[in-house]
């Protein structure tokens, strides 16, 4: 029988060459691009599009993204360096990032048809925002109790979605949103709690679709935070993720994806937050 310190070796948190090299390019990144302009646009609430243009020109908006498509994919100890290096200067901008990464880009990625990669990936791996859209006013944690619906058309050829999304992030920056809508056509709708869940990939020009009201947040003010409404908002039948139906476990393992991201942007924060109060601590004179 082997021993268990033959099992349970140490584990090496040394970052590789390409990994401190990332970190160090998303470190001037966020110092010399976002850092000038972070508080205005926190008071402002002014959404960091600007910031993102420039970004993109680092390819890192692409890490949840095949090489096929545009991407440039890393690993997840790199894309939480990434997210660490941003939320150190600008928390606003890494929640953008994070959202555009690990719930809309990777789920498309991970969820999305050959079709619906080659049409929406390559965007995204371009500039191009992306939004996940999930809860509502009635149902935030309590995601199954959405009251959104989608009717299929009468040709066949759309869903019809009617209801209100909230606190949606990339909210009106985004171009492409990932979104949640219960199907009424489908036979589980009303027998199952998240019977019919059906997710779905929008675009901001569809017709029925528009942008409603902006959150005034306590923090992170530069991260636009908004309402969608849909008013017989007219979405491909083409662009269902997998199965009309099998949205639940999509938006559950979406946010199980992005858990990462959240975990870094606090220790981004966190280290921002000390090395701010390190450097006042050496300016400040006291008594004389």
């Amino acid at each position: 029988m082997g021993r268990l310190s033959d099992v349970l070796r140490p584990m090496n948190f040394e970052e590789t060459e390409e990994q401190n090299m990332i970190r160090n390019m998303v470190r001037d990144f966020a110092e010399e691009v976002l850092l000038p302009t972070t508080l205005a646009r926190d008071q402002e609430q002014r959404p960091p599009l600007d910031e993102w243009a420039k970004f993109c020109e680092t390819s890192l908006q692409g890490i949840a993204i095949g090489e096929e498509y545009g991407g440039s994919p890393v690993d997840d100890i790199t894309e939480a360096i990434i997210v660490e290096e941003l939320a150190r200067v600008d928390p606003s901008f890494s929640v953008m990032y994070c959202v555009h990464v690990g719930l809309c880009s990777k789920t498309i990625s991970i969820h999305g048809s050959e079709e619906q990669k080659s049409k929406y990936l390559t965007r995204l791996a371009e500039n191009e925002i992306g939004a996940y859209s999930l809860s509502e006013a009635g149902s935030g944690t309590d995601a199954a109790a959405m009251s959104c619906k989608a009717k299929l058309s009468e040709d066949g050829r759309h869903y019809i979605l009617n209801g209100e999304k909230m606190w949606v992030t990339n909210g009106s920056s985004a171009d492409i949103y990932v979104l949640f809508a219960k199907d009424v056509d489908h036979p589980e709708y009303g027998v199952k709690k998240h019977g019919g869940t059906t997710a779905f990939i929008v675009e901001k020009g569809f017709e029925g679709f528009s942008v409603g009201k902006k959150e005034d947040k306590l923090g992170i003010r530069s991260s636009d935070t908004c309402s969608l409404l849909l008013k017989d908002c007219m979405v491909p039948v083409e662009n269902v993720l997998r199965e009309p139906g099998e949205g639940f476990p999509i938006a559950m393992n979406a946010l199980d994806n992005s858990r990462i991201g959240i975990a870094a942007q606090a220790l981004g924060i966190s280290q921002g937050a000390y090395e701010s109060a390190l450097n006042y601590s050496y300016e400040r004179q006291t008594f004389g």
